[in-house]
């Protein structure tokens, strides 16, 4: 390669770096809620596993069973819609709307009530071809996949507000507030 385009491909690498740029990670898991049990969801659901998984990757004991001293995310619903969003001319659909919805609820040890984590919805919408139908089924398991990711990461950013919330509401277990 010349140096000529060494410099070109280097130079809007160097920008990025030099102004902060970072691609977004995974929000910190808090450290409270480590062990966690997952209820609500059975072992083989698309959804518990890639949450499972994630949360593995990122250092969180999964426990199998429920336990006392360990937090709950209990998946209270899961539920997938699919609606018409445009018809052409002849009568025909042309768009459909996939949305999915999470409903979700987070016991800390501790703490006497369980916190609502939901609900949470992620959508999509895709061109409907006639000319295609038998992959139309296909096509909504990748919508729904994709959708399954965007639910988790909105799941783990509202345990992250919860958690926050609970540090504001009992401040004699923050560790800055002893600091004043």
């Amino acid at each position: 390669m010349n140096p000529r385009r060494r410099l070109v491909l280097a130079v809007p690498a160097l920008l990025l770096a030099g102004c902060g740029f970072q691609l977004r990670g995974a929000p910190d898991w808090p450290p409270e809620l480590n062990p966690i049990y997952i209820g609500g969801l059975g072992a083989r659901d698309p959804f518990y596993l890639l949450l499972a998984q994630n949360l593995r990757s990122s250092g969180v004991e999964i426990l199998d069973a429920r336990s006392p001293d360990a937090a709950e995310l209990r998946v209270l619903s899961l539920r997938q819609r699919r609606r018409v969003l445009s018809v052409t001319g002849a009568a025909r659909i042309s768009e459909y709307e996939l949305m999915r919805v999470l409903d979700a609820e987070l016991r800390v040890p501790g703490v006497a009530e369980p916190r609502s984590l939901g609900p949470l919805r992620a959508s999509r919408v895709y061109v409907f071809e006639a000319a295609a139908v038998l992959s139309q089924s296909e096509r909504e398991e990748e919508l729904a996949r994709a959708m399954d990711r965007d639910l988790q990461r909105l799941l783990l950013l509202r345990i992250q507000a919860v958690m926050g919330d609970l540090r504001a509401e009992d401040p004699a277990e923050d560790p800055a507030a002893d600091s004043g």
